[in-house]
C-alpha cells in the first residue's frame, strides 16, 4: 500500500513537472509563432487579427517578397532591406572584433601584469558592468557630435565599451584559471610575452572569446536607440532596426503601419543570429562551464 502511494506521488510530481514545462514552452514559443504568423499574412495591422487567425489558412510570402525587393526610400535605388541588414552585420562584426581585442588585452593585464592599483581597477571594472549601456547614449552623442563622429566609426566606438568592459571582467576570470607555467614555458622557448599571450592564453580562452564575440555582435545588431541618435537623419546609412521601424510607420505617425513587413523583417533578421548561436553553441557551453567552475 505504501509502495503504491509513493508510486502515485511520483507520477503526480512527474505530471505536474511536465505540465509546467509545457506551459513555459508554450509561453516562450507563442510570441515567435505570432510574429511568423503575421509575416505570412496580408494583414498589415495587429488589431485585424483574431483568435481564429491563429491557425493560418491563407499563408503567403508576399511580405517577404516586398521586403526583399522593395525600394521604400527614394534616395536608395537598390532594394533597401538587404542593404540595411548588410549595414547591421558590418557594424556588429566590427564591434565584435574590437571588443575581443580590448577585452582580452584588458583581462590579461588585470590577471598577469603587475600594474599599479590593479585590484582597484578590477573592482571598478566589475562595478561598471552593472551600469546600463543606454545611459551612455546621450553623453556619447554630445561628445561625438563635437568630434564629428556621428557615423559608423562613432557607432562602433559607442557600442564597444558596453561589451568590452563586461567581457574584460570575464576574460580576467578565465585567464586567472590558466596556469602561468604555460606562458613561462613558451617564453623560455623564445616567444615574447605578447607571442605567448596570442599563441597560448588566447587559444586556451577561446570560449570567452566566443562569448565576447556573440555579446558584441548581438548588442550592435539589435540596437535601435544609439543608431537612431547617431545616424537616424541619414537614411542611406540606416541599419535594419532603423529600417524596420520606418516600415512600421513609427517614424511617421501619419503613415499606415505595415506590421506584416515588420514581422517579416524580424524573422529575416533572426536568421543570422540563429546561425551564430548554432555555430558557437559548443563554445558557449564551454565558456559558461569554465566560468562556473572558477572559485
Amino acid at each position: 500500500m505504501a509502495a503504491a502511494k509513493r508510486r502515485a506521488l511520483r507520477y503526480l510530481r512527474l505530471a505536474v513537472s511536465y505540465i509546467v514545462l509545457i506551459a513555459m514552452a508554450a509561453w516562450s514559443i507563442f510570441p515567435i509563432y505570432y510574429v511568423i504568423l503575421i509575416s505570412l499574412s496580408k494583414v498589415t495591422t495587429l488589431l485585424s487579427l483574431s483568435i481564429k487567425d491563429l491557425v493560418p489558412t491563407h499563408a503567403t510570402l508576399e511580405a517577404y517578397r516586398e521586403l526583399l525587393m522593395g525600394r521604400f526610400l527614394p534616395t536608395i535605388k537598390a532594394p533597401n532591406f538587404p542593404i540595411w541588414v548588410a549595414h547591421s552585420i558590418e557594424l556588429a562584426a566590427a564591434t565584435s572584433l574590437l571588443s575581443i581585442a580590448l577585452a582580452m588585452l584588458a583581462g590579461y593585464s588585470l590577471s598577469r601584469l603587475d600594474i599599479p592599483a590593479k585590484k582597484v581597477l578590477a573592482t571598478f571594472t566589475y562595478i561598471i558592468t552593472f551600469l546600463p549601456v543606454t545611459a551612455t547614449t546621450v553623453p556619447l552623442y554630445l561628445l561625438f557630435t563635437r568630434l564629428g563622429l556621428l557615423n559608423y566609426v562613432g557607432l562602433v566606438m559607442a557600442y564597444t565599451p558596453g561589451t568590452a568592459v563586461f567581457a574584460a571582467f570575464l576574460a580576467k576570470l578565465a585567464i586567472d584559471s590558466i596556469p602561468p607555467d604555460y606562458e613561462e614555458s613558451a617564453m623560455i622557448d623564445g616567444l615574447s610575452r605578447f607571442g605567448a599571450f596570442v599563441r597560448v592564453v588566447f587559444r586556451l580562452a577561446l570560449p570567452v572569446v566566443a562569448l565576447t564575440a556573440l555579446l558584441g555582435f548581438l548588442g550592435a545588431y539589435m540596437d535601435y536607440a544609439t543608431a537612431y541618435a547617431f545616424i537616424g537623419s541619414h537614411s542611406q546609412e540606416w541599419t535594419a532596426m532603423l529600417g524596420l521601424y520606418y516600415l512600421a510607420g513609427l517614424y511617421n505617425p501619419a503613415a499606415a503601419p505595415a506590421y506584416n513587413l515588420f514581422a517579416a523583417g524580424a524573422v529575416l533578421m533572426g536568421i543570422p543570429l540563429m546561425a551564430l548561436f548554432l555555430v558557437s553553441q559548443r563554445m558557449m557551453t564551454r565558456a559558461y562551464s569554465n566560468l562556473a567552475g572558477i572559485k
